[in-house]
């Protein structure tokens, strides 16, 4: 019995086992999820690739996409600066070499669709981006496009005048080649560039005014113009020469005739004084009700002395020195034989010009720029708006540069005023029978629809410099003479305050002459702005000759726009400078 109960113990124990290891496999299979993510996994995998495939794919087409447009837009550009005689068919070869070039690889180009009046050029471009997951998406190429349009503008009339500083720091190298050097290769290129570009008209003119401490104008064609004092009735005709019509003079031209037979090369060199104040800063043409309104001609008085090279003149024990004595004080002619015992009477004296004597050109007195009654007339004479469509014209405006030479000081004023003048249609050019007269303000060319567009690009290397001497310089005069004559005339006690803003009165050293200058500048800048006239300034400022910030300051606010102003830091600086001008008055443009 008892092996029977053992042996139905055994059977239910081996039952209720197996009963347990049933419920567990159950309950563990339940549990268990290894097996569903599996699956679930394999079902997915397919789509996960083909998502970030696709991703990954996109992005590159996109970045291509993006490379394709900057290319296309840059060759679109390039296609409508070629002359307007290019084929249609030379632009698409030149479409897809340009293309290929920027991409580095093969680009299909459309056929260009060119149409004119004005010329547009619309380029479409495509490049296959190969598909890294196309078995899995279905897209084994993705096809990048771009398209770009751009139009030349229709050809405009422009009026340039081009002011350029040929005072003696352009002599100055930056260690390559003189500043004139580089402004010479700088001048040629815009000149080249205005005449060959299709941006602009026929009708386009250009003037060039060379500048330093005065501006020249043709002597021959200007000496009996019309805005001349001829008739020396302007208050400042006879500042520093007294009697003269006691010495038979009617005007300045007398003196000049008289001197150029001490020495030929004493004829008027074209220069005239500055304007009285406001005159001098605005667009303006003589009047008869107002004698000052005409222009003097520039002469700088012999100062006391016999001409010898750096002659002093004796008062009593007092040892003054001269800086422009070019004759002797002294001679028999109406009563120059007497001593004079002042400096102001033998400087002043006009019978010492009846009969001159002792002539010194060339005599050296403490600067560079020669002795003589052009004092400070140093730069060749101007040339007035000449056309740019002919090579006669080209050839006349490019001998004027390639003849330019450093020598004398800054008086960016004159420069500047001068420049407007050139294309000025109320000043002294409107009616010049010597050239077309400047087109009016407004007004639209012969040769073009469009308005005549006029700019001044003004350069310099420094800062407007009056010849200030100081205090251990002793000379009645106070500074050497300048194109508005001495700080003090020495003959009369006069002084320039009439050509001076209210603001800027009783100059006495070099820095309140300098501000002078500079409130003059201004004032003409804005003058000229409000005509109208859109001015480009450079400052050519190299390393070993830089502008001061006061002066970079002078030509950002001359200036019509910040990116108007340029900064040079060396030749290839100006001659970039230029070339970016250039560029940028016919614009190009890509269109919608």
């Amino acid at each position: 019995m008892l092996s029977s109960l053992l042996r139905r113990a055994a059977v239910h124990g081996r039952l209720r086992l197996g009963a347990r290891r049933v419920r567990t496999a159950w309950a563990g299979f339940g549990g268990a999820r290894s097996g569903n993510v599996v699956i679930l996994f394999a079902f997915l995998l397919l789509p996960i690739l083909g998502l970030t495939g696709a991703a990954i794919d996109y992005g590159m087409a996109t970045r291509l996409e993006t490379k394709l447009q900057a290319a296309t837009d840059a060759t679109a550009l390039a296609l409508c600066q070629t002359p307007s005689a290019t084929t249609t068919a030379a632009l698409q070869t030149q479409a897809v070499a340009m293309m290929t070039g920027y991409m580095g690889a093969t680009v299909t180009v459309d056929p260009l669709a060119v149409t004119t009046n004005p010329r547009q050029i619309t380029l479409t471009t495509h490049i296959p981006s190969v598909a890294l997951v196309g078995k899995f998406t279905g897209v084994n190429v993705i096809r990048p496009h771009a398209v770009a349009r751009c139009a030349t503008p229709l050809p405009k009339t422009f009026e340039i005048a081009l002011v350029l500083d040929n005072t003696g720091s352009m002599d100055i190298s930056d260690g390559t080649q003189t500043k004139m050097q580089a402004l010479k290769t700088a001048a040629s290129n815009f000149v080249d560039y205005v005449s060959k570009s299709d941006s602009f008209a026929t009708g386009t003119r250009i003037s060039i005014v060379p500048f330093a401490g005065a501006v020249a104008l043709p002597p021959a064609k200007y000496a009996s113009a019309a805005f001349v004092d001829l008739a020396a009735k302007s208050r400042y005709h006879w500042t520093n020469v007294s009697g003269a019509t006691a010495a038979g003079f009617t005007n300045r031209f007398g003196i000049f005739n008289k001197l150029k037979l001490a020495y030929s090369g004493w004829d008027w060199a074209g220069c005239f004084e500055t304007l009285p104040y406001p005159l001098n800063v605005q667009d303006m043409a003589p009047v008869a009700t107002n004698p000052d309104s005409y222009y003097v001609p520039l002469f700088a008085p012999d100062e006391a002395g016999d001409g010898t090279a750096y002659a002093f003149w004796y008062d009593y024990s007092n040892r003054i020195a001269s800086y422009n004595s070019y004759i002797d004080d002294y001679h028999t002619a109406g009563g120059c034989a007497a001593k004079s015992d002042t400096y102001a009477n033998l400087e002043s004296r006009a019978c010492k010009y009846v009969s001159p004597r002792d002539a010194s050109p060339y005599a050296g007195s403490g600067t560079s720029v020669p002795n003589g009654p052009n004092y400070g007339c140093t730069t060749k004479p101007l040339l007035t708006l000449t056309t740019t469509s002919t090579a006669t014209g080209v050839t006349t405006l490019k001998s004027l540069i390639t003849s330019m030479a450093p020598l004398g000081s800054t008086n960016i004023h004159e420069g500047f005023m001068w420049g407007w003048r050139t294309l000025s249609p109320v000043s002294v050019f409107a009616s010049d029978p010597n050239s077309t007269p400047p087109s009016a303000y407004g007004s639209s060319s012969s040769s073009s629809a469009n308005t005549v567009n006029k700019i001044i690009i003004l350069m310099t290397d420094g800062e407007n410099s009056w010849p200030v001497l100081d205090s251990s310089q002793s000379n009645p005069n106070k500074s050497q003479y300048f194109a508005m004559g001495y700080l003090k005339n020495s003959a009369d006690g006069s002084d320039p305050n009439s050509r001076l803003p209210t603001t800027n009165q009783n100059v006495s050293n070099g820095t309140n002459a300098r501000a002078a200058l500079d409130a003059l500048t201004l004032q003409g800048c804005t003058n000229a702005k409000a005509a109208g006239i859109s001015i480009y300034t450079i400052g050519f400022s190299i390393q070993n000759d830089p502008i001061d910030q006061q002066g970079l300051s002078l030509l950002s606010a001359c200036a019509s726009a910040a990116n108007q102003f340029f900064v040079a830091n060396d030749s290839s600086g100006l001659i970039n400078a230029f070339n970016q001008i250039a560029a940028s008055i016919g614009t190009l443009r890509l269109t919608q």
